[in-house]
């Protein structure tokens, strides 16, 4: 009976532990790896030797005493209160911060916008203004190369007369009245009045062989005219086995605007298209009873398509491309951002009123 009584007792030891080993609360606060690991070896060596002591009641307010210092030095709600305002505080201060910052950018960005809308509207003038002086220059031109072109209304420029030997005077007039009369089938010797009679300047790309041309103003305009008629009229014209060619003379500007629009002239004749020059300077073609005319480079794309002629590339004579000749504005018209928008229609509260 002691047996049985003594293994009773003994099977029944490790129940009476265990709701402590489980209730302790030791183990959850601060490092207590080996005393916990010697809690959970007592039992099974006490199951294999004698009885456990009995616990002593000096366990249990030790136990207490470690939970209660260890919850004295958790934090109260006066603590966490405090450090919840020093955050709040510390945002706030860097809240304020960030938000002048954005207040000085925002005040920043609406200065350049104004300083932007100012620029694009005096740009917008100076264009208007530049596209008006354009305007103005190439009328003026245009009217320089007409005054021009009329002063030499009596004057003709013949190209191929040889030059005579050097250190031999040369006289223009005798050679000039002889060939005009002979153009005219008249008697050679026929006086005809000339203002004057001279060779040109030698051309930098005129080879030296090549003699100059010589350009004389003839007094009568009708003879003037009779005279270039019928040189046009005869092409084999010839002094000494030379021979000669006759034209009108004209303006630097106007001799450069046609050879600008040689392009066009040639795709002109390759299509049988007669055309003309008129003046003031201008190239004219009547087709179907509609006359198409060029006086400026602005002209050749819409002459161009409503002849049917191809797309070629035209020298500007006029020097006026780069101001207004086919140029316009590429800046789009100035648009308030939304944040100007709002800007002014919720102004900021501490704006000074008006």
């Amino acid at each position: 009976m002691a047996s049985k009584k003594h293994r009773s007792t003994a099977g029944q030891a490790p129940a009476s532990e265990t709701p402590a080993a489980k209730t302790s609360l030791r183990r959850f606060f601060g490092d207590h790896t080996e005393a916990h690991r010697r809690d959970k070896m007592a039992p099974a060596a006490q199951t294999r030797g004698s009885q456990p002591p009995s616990p002593t009641a000096s366990d249990e307010p030790t136990e207490e005493q470690d939970i209660r210092s260890l919850l004295t030095q958790l934090p109260s709600k006066t603590d966490l209160a405090a450090l919840f305002q020093k955050l709040e505080d510390s945002f706030s201060e860097k809240l304020q911060a960030v938000n002048a910052d954005v207040q000085l950018l925002g005040d920043r960005v609406q200065a350049l916008e104004e300083e932007a809308e100012t620029t694009e509207k005096q740009w917008a003038e100076s264009y208007a203004t530049q596209e008006t002086h354009a305007e103005a220059i190439r009328y003026l031109q245009r009217q320089l190369e007409d005054v021009d072109n009329r002063g030499r209304r009596n004057n003709l420029r013949v190209r191929g007369v040889p030059e005579s030997a050097e250190g031999v005077p040369e006289n223009p007039v005798q050679v000039l009245t002889a060939l005009f009369n002979r153009i005219l089938t008249r008697p050679l010797d026929t006086a005809i009045l000339f203002d004057r009679a001279h060779r040109a300047t030698r051309p930098r790309n005129l080879p030296p062989d090549k003699p100059r041309d010589i350009i004389c103003r003839i007094h009568n305009f009708p003879l003037k005219e009779e005279i270039f008629h019928k040189a046009r009229q005869n092409k084999d014209i010839k002094i000494d086995g030379h021979p000669v060619i006759v034209f009108q003379d004209l303006a630097p500007s106007t001799l450069q605007a046609r050879r600008a629009l040689r392009p066009i002239t040639q795709a002109l004749s390759e299509r049988n298209i007669k055309f003309r020059w008129s003046f003031p300077f201008a190239l004219t073609v009547t087709l179907q009873n509609k006359t198409h005319t060029i006086t400026s480079p602005d002209d050749i794309p819409e002459f161009q398509r409503a002849l049917k002629l191809p797309s070629s590339e035209v020298e500007d004579w006029t020097g006026l491309r780069g101001t207004s000749v086919g140029r316009t504005p590429h800046n789009p018209k100035w648009q308030k951002s939304p944040r100007k928008r709002r800007r002014q229609n919720h102004p900021r509260a501490d704006a000074a009123p008006t």
